[in-house]
């Protein structure tokens, strides 16, 4: 038994075919087949929280239980797994039947067994006698009870009480009176952040000057003949727009997307590229942009309103409205978003926003 094969067959049951899972959960078709055959759990370079999710996303779409997709994960990683993500439903569903109205019937019985304990209360005036017996002794005991413990007791409890709301008060009290405090002088510590954070990323920026790669503009690759160096795949990618500016582009191998703080600094935005499957962070300046690599799948969640998402210099439109994904919490740019007409278009000669085109451009992730 194997989950994989679980979930596909379920998947054929339903009459769903591999393109519409991946059209609902916009996963590369590589990685949904990597979950039926089950190779994607012995892959040594795939994070084990991502191919959680990939496998909750393709059960998502079945309409399967979330609990017992996760414990069949668990059972895959203990290498317990026998089949309990199909044979746990047909349980669950024998389990449910309607309840069997044998069960009241035997409650019947102890009803009948407590109808002599009626009798009890005939025997309630044999036990009074001694009690009355007892008021007759010597007041001696009563003396004892005069000190009233129980009322010396609560005082203690209802003391203590007070004492702890009082605590709550004073404590909700400095609470209120901190956040009051950050709120008037929070121009000021803002502004005491921020310059030690521009400080600091001066000097790993003067550090990472000589590892960074600027890309050429159209002009500047046109004008620079004679280069020996091989070309990358987003150079010629940039290459067969300048050489061909009429003709649409093709996708290659390696995509590039450009992260434009168009709006305000992004602190910072955060870019996950499925060349290694890492989330990095990284701050752009207002007015900067930094290109991203990946091959199928690309991964962007920071301050979606100060950002553009670009490609072969069209603005990606909407992206937050028509390409986030819930499972991830971020807007996920795939091949085949970007395998659409109006995206392989040659570049236009002017920026299409009165905001204009990036001041600088610069590589972050490039393999």
């Amino acid at each position: 038994m194997s989950l994989g094969k679980d979930l596909a067959s379920i998947r054929k049951s339903q009459n769903l075919t591999l393109e519409d899972i991946q059209n609902a959960i916009k996963i590369p078709l590589d990685t949904i087949k990597s979950i039926e055959d089950e190779s994607i759990f012995t892959d040594p370079s795939m994070n084990k929280t991502y191919v959680r999710s990939f496998v909750r996303s393709y059960a998502k779409v079945l309409k399967l239980n979330d609990d017992d997709v996760v414990m069949a994960l668990d059972e895959v990683e203990a290498g317990m797994y026998s089949g309990s993500l199909v044979s746990g439903k047909e349980n669950i569903d024998e389990y449910r039947q309607p309840y069997s109205p044998s069960k009241p019937e035997e409650k019947a019985p102890e009803t009948s067994s407590t109808e002599p304990v009626e009798s009890k209360p005939a025997q309630k005036p044999e036990t009074e006698p001694p009690k009355e017996a007892n008021k007759a002794e010597p007041i001696a005991p009563p003396e004892i009870n005069t000190v009233n413990w129980a009322d010396m007791g609560r005082k203690f409890t209802t003391a203590g009480k007070s004492s702890k709301v009082w605590l709550a008060i004073s404590f909700f009290f400095i609470i209120a009176l901190l956040a009051t405090c950050i709120y008037i002088f929070w121009d000021d510590i803002s502004s005491v952040i921020n310059q030690n954070f521009s400080a600091n990323q001066e000097q790993t920026t003067s550090q990472q000057s000589n590892q960074e790669i600027i890309i050429p503009t159209p002009v500047d690759s046109s004008a620079i003949a004679g280069e020996s160096e091989a070309p990358s795949d987003s150079d010629t990618q940039n290459q067969s727009q300048s050489t061909a500016p009429n003709e649409p582009i093709i996708l290659g191998d390696t995509l590039t997307v450009t992260v434009y703080a168009a709006y305000g600094q992004l602190e910072p935005v955060r870019i996950t590229s499925d060349l290694n499957w890492r989330t990095n962070p990284f701050w752009v300046e207002d007015g900067a942009a930094y290109n991203f690599d990946f091959r199928d799948t690309l991964l962007v969640r920071g301050q979606y309103s100060r950002m553009l998402l670009l490609f072969n210099g069209h603005i990606i439109e909407n992206p937050r409205q028509n390409y986030f994904d819930t499972a991830f919490n971020s807007i996920m740019i795939t091949r085949s978003v970007l395998d659409q007409p109006r995206y392989l278009a040659p570049a236009p000669d002017e920026f299409p926003l009165e905001i204009g085109p990036p001041d600088s451009t610069v590589y972050r992730i490039r393999y």
